[in-house]
């Protein structure tokens, strides 16, 4: 009977709640909203990945910020009463960011508010220290809020603050971002921080994927600074897929598009989500990561860069190309179908 109903209601992101062009929307409007005079003198960054503002007495370096939140990968946690990786996600959905723009993380904050504090809070922390040990930045602050009313018992929220540092000459823009440039995939560890919302709404509710769903998020941050610092100048962009699934792709430059052809492999557990529902293809693409944890376009021979993140224990591998198709991505889908996703304006 669930599967019935969840083949009937449940084919949209937006049907389990989370409307992305709405969101996508709002955040337009308080950008105008936000909009001063002063705004001229942050530094075009690639993607609104971080916000990156140039440091007072030095026109070379720059200041790059970010902040984000694990969504409902939270009662995915409260649900199995395991609390020690959620730190982690949120870590790495600060710190991820902030590499994609060439920034190196160098410290980070947090925001924890609960109904009342129990031993979980302990759990939690050292995720958030952990994450922190893994990406080289330290914990200097936060908050801690007890908002009985507000949260029931056992629940919480989290948020994430990063700040990093990046030279002129090493930001990334997207701008270099051009047809004719390798994509290189690096995969994911499965659903990572977003989508959750569906997925609970469709998945079998069990501890098995309870767990896969609470596999944390991936860090890139160490693997990524080595591959800048020996690879930069060949770097042209990099994409963390997050909130949106592949439409992150587009978020570089709207002068071009992308070929994926050979496709990393999709992780059992959003494989899983296709066989409990009838959500078409391209709503899974544009919600999850589908096995690409991060993407990086790279001008002239991308072997020794692969080799460079495999050695460091992550799987990478060619994936395709960038085109001349602007705001057009065509792949090959779970059912090896032709598959064109669109940017939307």
């Amino acid at each position: 009977m669930k599967e019935e109903k969840v083949k009937e209601q449940m084919q949209t992101y937006a049907s389990a709640g989370v409307d992305i062009a709405q969101a996508d929307r709002f955040v337009d409007r308080l950008k105008n909203m936000a909009r001063r005079s002063g705004h001229e003198q942050m530094w075009k960054a690639a993607g609104g990945y971080a916000a990156v503002y140039p440091a007072l007495g030095d026109s070379n370096r720059g200041i790059a910020v970010t902040t984000d939140g694990v969504g409902t990968k939270l009662l995915v946690a409260h649900k199995l009463k395991k609390y020690d990786t959620i730190g982690i996600d949120l870590v790495a959905m600060c710190a991820n960011d902030l590499i994609c723009v060439g920034a190196t993380p160098n410290i980070f904050l947090d925001y924890f508010a609960v109904g009342k504090l129990d031993q979980s809070a302990d759990a939690i922390m050292q995720g958030i220290v952990a994450g922190c040990d893994q990406t080289g930045m330290l914990l200097v602050g936060g908050e801690t809020a007890e908002m009985p009313g507000v949260y029931e018992q056992g629940h919480f929220d989290l948020a994430g603050f990063a700040v990093g540092q990046v030279q002129k000459k090493d930001l990334l823009t997207g701008e270099r971002v051009a047809a004719g440039q390798t994509l290189v995939g690096i995969a994911s560890s499965g659903i990572h921080s977003n989508g959750l919302s569906l997925a609970r709404k469709v998945l079998p509710d069990d501890d098995a994927t309870y767990l896969a769903l609470l596999e944390p998020t991936l860090l890139y941050v160490k693997v990524m600074l080595a591959a800048l610092a020996q690879y930069g100048p060949q770097i042209t962009g990099m994409a963390n897929i997050t909130g949106g699934g592949w439409t992150n792709l587009f978020r570089l430059n709207d002068k071009v598009g992308f070929n994926i052809d050979k496709p990393l492999t999709v992780p059992q557990v959003l494989q899983k989500i296709t066989t409990v529902t009838e959500i078409a293809e391209i709503e899974m693409y544009k919600t999850f990561n589908m096995g690409m944890g991060m993407a990086v376009m790279v001008e002239g021979d991308a072997t020794p860069l692969i080799n460079l993140i495999t050695e460091h224990g992550f799987k990478a591998q060619i994936v395709g190309v960038v085109t001349d198709q602007a705001g057009t991505l065509n792949t090959i889908s779970l059912t090896t179908k032709s598959l064109t996703i669109k940017a939307e304006h």
